[in-house]
Formats: C-alpha cells, structure tokens, sequence
C-alpha cells in the first residue's frame, strides 16, 4: 500500500464542496492558498489524471470517503460528472465564494450547497449567505485568501451584519438542500410543507430548472428573452428571481396563474391561435418545463389556457387527454368523426340550434366553424385495434418520415397496409398500435433523471456524427436488438425513439469492433479505420499511393476493400504508428526522421501533402543501422536533410 504523499490528511465532512476540501486539505498541511496545488503537481512523480486519483494518492482516503464530495473542481483536476449530479454547469458556481459565517465557524468546511447559484440563503440560521468580505467589501475568489480568511487578511467567520430572509425563500433554501441530501444519499428529514409535498418527486437538476424558469419569467417578464440574465452567479441578480420563483411555489397555483393572466392578451380570448392569446413568451415558458417531473407546471398552465380561452385545443398542443376532454370548444372535424356524421349534416345541425357553434376566423379569409363540446352527442370509440397513418406512427415513435420507411424498408417493423409504386403519400400507410409498441418494447426503454451526463450519448447525436461513418439508425437499431449495444434508457422530454440513450464506453468499443468486421468502406470510415482524414486518402489516392476501388453491385459510390487499407498500412507508417516505431514524439516522429536522412513519400516538405508517410522497410533499414553503429561503439555522420532546406551533417 502506498503511503500518502501529504503528511495531514483530514477525512471529508458529508455534504462537503470538492473545492472546499482541497482549500482544507491544503490549510491542514501549511499551505493557505488554493493555488498551492500547481506547485504541488509539479513536485510529484506520479502526475495525476483526475480529481480521484489524486485524492486517492495525496491522502490516502479510499472511495467511500471521497463520497462525501460533491460539485466541480478546479480546472487542473477534473472531478468525476457523476459528482456534478446532473446539474447544468450554468447552476454551479466557481466565480467566487458564498458562505454562511455562522456555519463555517461552527464546522470549518465548506458547503457543496453554497456552490449553486440558485442558493442564496441559510437554510439552518435562515439568513442570506455573504459573498463580500465584511472588511474590503470584494468578493473572495478561491485562488486569493484561506480557508477562513479574505486575501485582505480579515476573518470571513467575524460577526458581521445578517441580513433575515422571508418564510418563502427559507422554505426554497430548506427544499434545496433536502434535495441535494437526498441526490446524495445522504440521511436527512423530509419536510412536510405544502411546498415539499408539490415537488416531492423532482429531482435537484430539475427543481433548479423550475426556481430559475419561473424565477426569470416572474421578475425579468419585461425582458424579451427573460432567461438571458447575465452575471447570475452574483447575489444581487440571483435574490430577486428566487424571490419571485419562492413566493410563485409557496401560493401555488394562484401566483402563478396571475403571472398568466398579466402575461396573455385578454383581448384575444376569441382568437383562432393560441399564440395570439397567450403570446410567445408564455409559449416559450412551457416549453422551458416540459420535463415529466415538472408535469405540474404544464397542467396549470393547460388548466388556465382551457378555463380562459375559448378557442380550439389541436393536438398540436399537446396538452393532456384531461384537459382537452374538458375544454368546452373544438372543431367541427373533430364533432362530425365523434358523432360520426358528415359536415353537412352537422352544418344542418348547427343551423336548426340543435348544436351550438359558431365562426372564428383566420388571418386569412377562411372562417372555420367551432362547436360547443357540451352540445354534441359523444361515443366512446376503443383504440385497441386503431390503425395509425404514417405521420401518427412517426410521432409515436419519435421518428421522422424516411426515418420510419427505412424501418420498413429494413423489415424492423411490418405495416397493415403499404403504398405500392410511386403513389407514397401518408395516407396511403397504416401501422397497427402493437406493432409500434412491440418496437418500443424490444429496446426496453426506461426513463433517465439526469439525460444531459457525459458517460451517456444519444441515438440522435449518434446518427448526426456517425451515419457517413458506417453507425447509421438501422445499424444502431439492430445492434440493440441483438444486445450488442445497451439501451440505457431514455431522455424524458424527447418523444419514442428519438430520445435513446446509450453508454458512451460502450458505444465506442463497439463502433471500433464494428469497423474491424466490416470488408468494404466508403472514403469516411475508411479515414476512421486508418486514422487519417478524409481529404488525406483523397490526396493519397490523387498521388496513386491508395488504390484497389472496386463498385460493388448496386453501390452508386466506389468502395475500398479492407485488404486495400491493410496493405496500405502495412507498407507506410505516419500518425500514432510511426510515434510507435521510431519511439520519437507523435509531432517530432517525422522530423527527426527527415533529419537522419529517412525521406518521406509525401507530406508537406515534399509534395504539399498534409500529412507524412513514410516507407516502412526505409525505417526499419534506418533502425538497423542505427542499432550496428550502436554495437560497435561510433556514431556514423548522416545528411541532415533538414525541412526547408541544408546540407550539413548530423
């Protein structure tokens, strides 16, 4: 077992900020300054790679004491995401301290709570947090002062003047930090306020989305774009939106449908559009929370919509089954298919007042003919057996059009019915519901809390980067079927398929076995496959140093055989190889090469080329000689045939 390379090592306190502890860590052991660690780093033999490991080595501490570290670290020593939780980096905040004096004298460490920009008051002694030193009145950056101490000298634990924060923003602050135990399976006591029990199942990275959004649009409603605040990582900025956001949750739903109703245009509660009504901003807000476990939100804002305008719920609203049910207008499409009768007969209906409806009109010059739900005769109709068309099928998958034919076409999923010959138009397709669910069923897709942490990928930002590679959608799909790449889970706010989420590791190895197996390549993964760039086999192929393309039947582009690029790096050596063979440095590799005398095929000094290759038997020649000059004890002058020019001697 390796000693410690810190004489005092002091264990973690729970709950306790990463940064904090190696301010700490470094007070403990004589050294006051954060900035102590760069000398540090440069002292030791064995340079560490990460936050982990360098705990690890510099205390001795296994993992279970790291656990009690949370939030970022300095940029030298990157820290685990998974110790960010999830959190938004725009939610953590570096820029300078904030801390409550009370607590840091009490316990000497500081918070991982005080980190968050969105945590402006003491839940213990419900008091703002400082973030200015009682003395200069500057804030106290990390890498200037001590643990307990400004750069001015003055003690950041000395009484100073506490401002009292409201009931509401104490509450925020008491929630806030439940939370971030709770994110950390850290013990604590769950609060049983009203406030507790409405976001009793929201997570810490979307309980921070809810205080800034609806903190935002509350204070900043002024703003054409509420959520671009600048600087919020200062107290005077973040104070004001988590008092709006604090005094919106603790009298919810009434604050909130006021901000609603000072929000929307009254005027247009007639409107056609629902944008006209409510305008883009509101607009812009529900989208901001359309996360699952902020569910509460949109169906207040649905609530309100449907109580106050009298116009149509389209299913491009997406607003829930419920309230659409309830809302007492729709069109007469959607009256005639739920009386099942014709628009004629309804307009009929309509006229003799046994139905009451009305005209709205557009932009245009078309009215459009609404209906009182309360007037028409509704039947229950089942969807068990319902046939969806095309476009039904691509938004329950989360698919776009030629995304769902290439499903099709590839015999992942068997349509009811299907357009034959050229006459392709959607109305044409039906899907059976369980035939779409048993495609869903297959990649066993289960909800992700925190979609946005780095060891994950998604299908879709696969797709965009690797598709002219060989990692293209039905590739993908397969491969997770067959089990040869885990469907984690799946990012909540994207609808089907679109939102898969897949191990990034995972994915990586796999793409790399995948190339490996595969004979034929296009120009991209053939690039992939050697380590080269694309314009690179285009410049070799140019100078006949790449050959062997073949057309296979069918193919509109030609296609290099795996035994062409094998050959190829069997008899040249450039990049990561030839840093392998010459044991030179992967940028000095073919300098010192072109320096000995060993001269290149192409590259820059020779033909403009943008990358070097040389002959691999001519290395090796010069490695033989080199190692006979060696065994008999001399040293042979060589050509400096130097890049740009000279001809002396080595």
């Amino acid at each position: 077992m390796l000693l410690p390379l810190l004489p005092i090592h002091p264990l973690p306190l729970p709950l306790e900020s990463a940064i904090g502890y190696l301010l700490r860590l470094g007070a403990a052991n004589d050294l006051p300054t954060l900035p102590w660690l760069q000398t540090f780093q440069r002292s030791i033999e064995r340079p560490t790679q990460s936050l982990e490991d360098f705990f690890a080595q510099a205390t001795g501490h296994g993992a279970t004491e790291m656990n009690c570290l949370w939030g970022p670290s300095i940029p030298t020593l990157p820290i685990n995401p998974e110790r960010k939780l999830g959190i938004k980096t725009t939610y953590w905040n570096l820029h300078h301290r904030r801390w409550c004096p009370d607590c840091l004298r009490e316990n000497g460490y500081w918070k991982a709570e005080w980190l968050l920009t969105l945590q402006v008051v003491c839940p213990i002694h419900q008091c703002l947090l400082h973030e200015q030193c009682p003395a200069c009145q500057q804030p106290v950056s990390w890498y200037s002062g001590g643990l307990q101490r400004c750069r001015c000298g003055h003690e950041l634990t000395s009484v100073a003047v506490s401002v009292p924060a409201s009931t509401a923003l104490c509450q925020v602050a008491q929630l806030v930090s439940e939370k971030l135990a709770a994110a950390t399976d850290t013990p604590f006591s769950a609060g049983t306020s009203d406030l507790a029990h409405l976001v009793e199942y929201v997570h810490l990275p979307r309980l921070l989305d809810l205080l800034w959004v609806l903190g935002c649009y509350g204070h900043f409603r002024a703003l054409k774009k509420s959520l671009k605040v600048q600087d919020h990582h200062r107290l005077a900025v973040a104070l004001p939106v988590l008092e709006s956001a604090s005094q919106m949750l603790t009298q919810w739903p009434h604050t909130f449908h006021v901000l609603l109703s000072d929000s929307c245009d009254q005027a247009q509660v007639q409107a056609l559009h629902l944008h006209k009504f409510v305008g883009p901003r509101l607009l812009a807000l529900n989208r901001a929370l359309n996360h699952p476990e902020l569910h509460f939100v949109r169906h207040e804002f649905q609530r309100f919509v449907s109580t106050h305008w009298k116009g149509v719920i389209a299913d491009r609203h997406k607003f829930s089954e419920a309230i659409t049910s309830e809302h007492t207008t729709i069109l007469a499409k959607e009256a005639a298919e739920m009386l099942q009768i014709s628009r004629k007969k309804l307009n009929v209906l309509v006229h003799q007042g046994r139905i009451q409806g009305w005209y709205q009109q557009s932009n245009g010059a078309l009215r459009y003919l609404v209906v009182d739900r309360k007037s028409v005769v509704r039947f229950q109709q089942g969807s068990a057996g319902a046939l969806y068309t095309l476009a039904d099928a691509a938004d329950y998958l989360g698919l776009s059009h030629p995304r769902l034919k290439l499903l099709v076409e590839a015999r992942l999923l068997d349509p009811v019915r299907q357009p034959e010959g050229n006459n392709a138009r959607h109305l044409h397709w039906a899907f059976e519901k369980s035939e779409l669910d048993r495609v869903l069923g297959d990649l066993q897709i289960q909800v992700h809390s925190t979609p946005a942490c780095s060891s994950m990928i998604s299908l879709e930002t696969v797709c965009r980067s690797r598709s002219r590679t060989g990692a293209d959608f039905i590739t993908l799909i397969r491969a997770m079927q067959r089990g040869e790449l885990d469907c984690i889970a799946r990012d909540p706010s994207q609808p089907g398929l679109k939102g898969l989420l897949l191990n990034r590791t995972q994915f990586e190895i796999w793409f790399a076995e995948y190339l490996q197996s595969q004979q034929l390549y296009s120009i991209s993964p053939a690039a992939h496959y050697l380590g080269l760039k694309e314009h690179v086999l285009y410049w070799l192929r140019d100078k006949g140093l790449l050959y062997g393309f073949e057309y296979p039947e069918g193919a509109k582009s030609p296609k290099l055989p795996r035994s062409a690029l094998d050959s190829l790096k069997a008899r040249y050596a450039w990049g990561l190889e030839l840093e392998r063979i010459t044991g030179y440095g992967r940028k000095s590799a073919a300098r010192a090469l072109i320096n000995r005398g060993v001269w290149p095929v192409t590259g820059p000094a020779v033909d403009g080329g943008t990358t070097y290759l040389f002959i691999r038997s001519d290395i090796e020649a010069f490695q033989r000689r080199q190692a006979q000059l060696t065994r008999h004890g001399f040293h042979e002058a060589l050509p400096c045939k130097a890049v740009g020019g000279g001809r002396s001697t080595c």
